[in-house]
């Protein structure tokens, strides 16, 4: 790997994997799950989703069919208290799982450096994965091509791009550095978009709130989306659409 071509990256990709109980119990149902965290048990693992759909008979359904899954322990329905609920539908619903991590794809990408960058979209039968890694392109390719061997998996990748920094990309030898984009944002309106990608809000269906955001970042809706407006409009001022 030439240390000159390695830079942070981010990507989107969309795969499907066998023995996956996500995939498997979201692959006809009406309704979608978003994976939050997972955490290592003795013979097994644990994590939060958020359950989303058009109804609450859709989250019932789905609930049921990982219920039945013959690779899920348990699920547990958290009251709506627990936590603020994720907004992904006209219906949501938190449950914990405990789930036989043996099949999990998971440990394929952090094995190789790829850092989650967000909560994990399973719906349809497939899932969404946002990635970041500190690599080279072609490096990239081969790690995603052996999970794909390896898991037997089908990955197609959505996008690969570079992650400038707020002080804008090193410049490479013989080149001038080119300004961030977004570099001319305050520090307020850096701060609302950066935790408004983070978090999902452009994703679809959103994987959050603009409430919940300001509620994050100690503000009113109302100033935090003043900011989140102001900072969009500045980023595609700065984007040719020709």
């Amino acid at each position: 790997m030439d240390s000159n071509d390695v830079e942070l990256l981010h990507l989107t990709v969309e795969l499907w994997h066998p023995s996956c109980w996500t995939l498997e119990t979201t692959r006809e149902a009406e309704a979608g799950l978003y994976a939050h965290t997972t955490v290592p048990a003795a013979e097994s693992s644990v994590g939060l989703y958020t359950v989303y759909g058009r109804s609450r008979d859709a989250l019932s359904a789905l609930t049921d069919g990982v219920r039945e899954s013959s690779l899920t322990e348990s699920v547990t329905v958290l009251p709506p208290s627990t936590g603020p609920l994720v907004s992904t539908g006209s219906a949501t619903r938190r449950v914990l799982v405990e789930f036989d991590s043996a099949p999990s794809i998971r440990r394929a990408f952090t094995s190789r450096g790829f850092v989650h960058y967000g909560p994990t979209r399973h719906e349809g039968g497939r899932e969404r994965r946002s990635l970041l890694v500190r690599s080279d392109r072609p490096s990239v390719r081969r790690a995603l091509d052996e999970v794909e061997s390896e898991y037997d998996a089908d990955i197609c990748v959505h996008s690969l791009t570079t992650v400038a920094s707020e002080c804008g990309p090193p410049a490479r030898s013989g080149e001038a550095a080119e300004p961030a984009l977004g570099g001319h944002l305050s520090s307020r309106q850096r701060e609302a978009f950066l935790l408004a990608r983070s978090r999902g809000y452009y994703e679809y269906p959103r994987a959050t709130t603009a409430r919940a955001l300001a509620s994050d970042l100690g503000i009113s809706k109302t100033t935090f989306l003043e900011h989140l407006r102001k900072a969009e409009a500045k980023l595609l001022n700065g984007i040719d659409p020709f």
